[in-house]
């Protein structure tokens, strides 16, 4: 009885120390971070220009695609362009809205809104006087609702189109923002 218990004891040690070689091999190339290096060490954001028809989106947007930035913290923001490796260059080309879903007491009236943003990227090597990448599209689409669903029936609903749409707007440049800083940061092709 004792030598089966020690078999076994020997057997457990032996699987345990099978797991623990297997555990250490599989992390031992982990690394914390993006281990991806950028082609540029500081980066300029202009303005961001506005071709489209988006209310108020381009004061959002170059905020949130500064904060991304910041976020990230593998490239250094400068605030001049002469000061700059890499400049990114972004222009809102067009913003759509469509009728989404209808309201079931009358058709013709829109109960909620699909709304889509695009913007047109260019990514400029300062060194070089060369582009990494020029005028690629990036979209991000949201929806606004016009009615409130929790709304008790037969309620008279006060809230409009244009107050959907401006609370809709910081959620939609948000997530084009991470986009475009995706676009930049992270693994891409030279064009």
């Amino acid at each position: 009885m004792k030598m089966l218990s020690q078999v076994q004891h020997a057997g457990i040690l032996a699987m345990l120390a099978m797991f623990t070689v297997a555990f250490i091999s599989g992390c031992k190339s982990y690394q914390f971070g993006n281990p991806v290096g950028l082609p540029f060490e500081s980066i300029y954001i202009k303005p961001v220009t506005n071709d489209s028809f988006a209310p108020q989106a381009q004061a959002l947007l170059s905020t949130q695609i500064r904060d991304a930035f910041i976020r990230d913290g593998r490239a250094k923001l400068v605030t001049s362009r002469k000061a700059a490796d890499a400049v990114l260059i972004v222009n809102l080309t067009e913003y759509n809205r469509r009728a989404a879903a209808r309201q079931s007491v009358d058709t013709a009236v829109a109960a909620s809104f699909s709304l889509v943003l695009a913007v047109e990227i260019s990514l400029f090597n300062q060194n070089k006087k060369e582009y990494y990448f020029q005028e690629r599209i990036i979209q991000e689409s949201s929806n606004a609702y016009v009615d409130d669903p929790y709304a008790a029936p037969g309620t008279i609903q006060t809230q409009d189109f244009l107050q959907t749409e401006y609370q809709a707007m910081p959620s939609i440049t948000r997530d084009l923002a991470r986009r475009i800083a995706d676009e930049v940061l992270y693994p891409w092709e030279p064009q």
